[in-house]
């Protein structure tokens, strides 16, 4: 079988499971106890703390491969490993399965974002000009229900998730997310209540999402989307507004682009809210656009070596002309959806001092990781480093802590306002009138 490494990896909000083929029904418990052996045994080697934190790996193994032998379906033997992924308590090891198995209903989507509260579900952005928008529903509207399904019982189901609450609201998040897919056009109906409490239903057809297609390992196909604009400040000064969803290799041009154009700003705001990672080793040139020495971001400490990711400074436009890299201030925009590789770049450079960042404690899932196909078609994803900033902080279950916390709130939702973001771009104003 094959392995493709990620650093870091992915973490899995509900979109990243895999199209993969099930194995035939004849054969399907010898290639569950294949698998089984096969995710067990990549561990053991690749685990960066040989002494698996003081977890007997072996003895995981003896407890639990019997009960995939007695597993009476598919399902039950992917339980079983998926039990086996949890003793670890860590982030980034999963069992990714085929649609058939658990994976996504469809390849499109309602065009509307929400977040997950521990009093709900909340809409906090709906695509302009979307079905969705002309369906009525607003930001700011809590949904209720999705074809039938009850949020309050998808939440209940999870609540007993550990930590500090970050955990229930991002599986909420995900079932969410799945339950919102479907096939292009197939109709969505939707429960909402309004800040006002008034109850009403939309039917929202689902529609493709936007964005560049791309690949990455054994994952699946990824929409990539980027966002720039400039922003308006108090004294006719303005700030350059960059964002994108996830760390692939589509998004540098783009980034490029934009920091040239935004060279006369006051400042930069970088949004990486609801960005779960990628390809970690694009922050060097990413941060080069705001870094003028090669500093080190962080380090990725794997069982046999240690990895550096420092700063690239960019000195030359794609069309050769010479630049020196963003001197500004800049802001990061972080919630609890910014995992991973977003997680390791707004860590790294609040850690340098380089950039002031707004929002909510990120995910904490911030590990690098490989995928691997098992014998039966799934694929393991597993962690196989940690991250550590260059000022020695952990970002691993306790996330990025904004500079300044900034909650979503319903009110500003209601009101088309976006807290983090005016913080930000006040904190820019303030800095550019500390500098005049």
């Amino acid at each position: 079988m094959t392995s493709r490494i990620t650093i870091p990896g992915i973490p899995i909000p509900g979109i990243l499971i895999l199209l993969l083929g099930l194995a035939a029904p004849q054969d399907w418990r010898g290639l569950a106890l294949a698998s089984f052996d096969e995710a067990w045994q990549t561990i053991h080697e690749t685990y960066y703390d040989p002494t698996f934190g003081g977890l007997d790996w072996t003895g995981v193994r003896d407890a639990l491969r019997p009960e995939v032998e007695r597993a009476a379906t598919p399902d039950a033997a992917r339980d079983v490993i998926r039990d086996m992924l949890s003793r670890l308590r860590q982030s980034h090891f999963s069992l990714l399965t085929s649609p058939a198995a658990g994976g996504p209903a469809g390849e499109a989507a309602v065009p509307i974002e929400v977040r997950a509260f521990d009093a709900g579900l909340i809409v906090t952005s709906v695509d302009a000009g979307s079905p969705a928008e002309r369906a009525g529903v607003r930001a700011g509207d809590w949904l209720t229900s999705i074809d039938g399904h009850d949020v309050a019982a998808m939440a209940a189901t999870v609540a007993a998730e550990p930590g500090d609450g970050r955990a229930a609201r991002l599986a909420l998040w995900r079932m969410a997310t799945r339950a919102l897919r479907g096939q292009p056009d197939a109709p969505a109906r939707l429960s909402l209540r309004g800040p006002d409490d008034r109850v009403r239903t939309a039917v929202v057809p689902r529609v493709r999402e936007a964005g560049e297609l791309v690949t990455i390992g054994h994952l699946p196909p990824l929409r990539v989307r980027t966002h720039a604009e400039r922003l308006r400040l108090p004294g006719n000064r303005e700030a350059g507004l960059i964002g994108f969803n996830v760390w692939m290799p589509a998004v540098a041009a783009p980034f490029a682009e934009a920091i040239d154009r935004y060279r006369d700003a006051s400042g930069l705001v970088i949004d990486l809210r609801g960005n779960p990672g990628g390809l970690a080793d694009m922050m060097r040139g990413l941060a080069g656009h705001l870094l003028d020495e090669p500093l080190l971001i962080g380090r990725m400490k794997m069982r046999a070596i240690e990895l550096e990711f420092r700063a690239n400074p960019r000195r030359a436009t794609a069309d050769g002309r010479r630049v020196e890299p963003f001197a500004g201030p800049v802001a990061i925009l972080i919630d609890e959806l910014t995992g991973s590789a977003s997680e390791c770049f707004a860590g790294g450079l609040q850690s340098l001092g380089r950039a002031r960042v707004f929002g909510v404690t990120s995910m904490g899932q911030a590990l690098p990781a490989a995928t691997r196909e098992l014998a039966n078609g799934d694929v393991l994803l597993y962690a196989i480093g940690d991250f550590i900033t260059a000022t020695g902080v952990r970002l691993e279950r306790t996330g990025v802590v904004p500079d300044e916390v900034v909650p979503l709130s319903v009110e500003d939702l209601a009101a088309g306002r976006d807290g983090a973001l005016q913080a930000a771009l006040a904190w820019i104003d303030r800095s550019g009138a500390a500098a005049r």
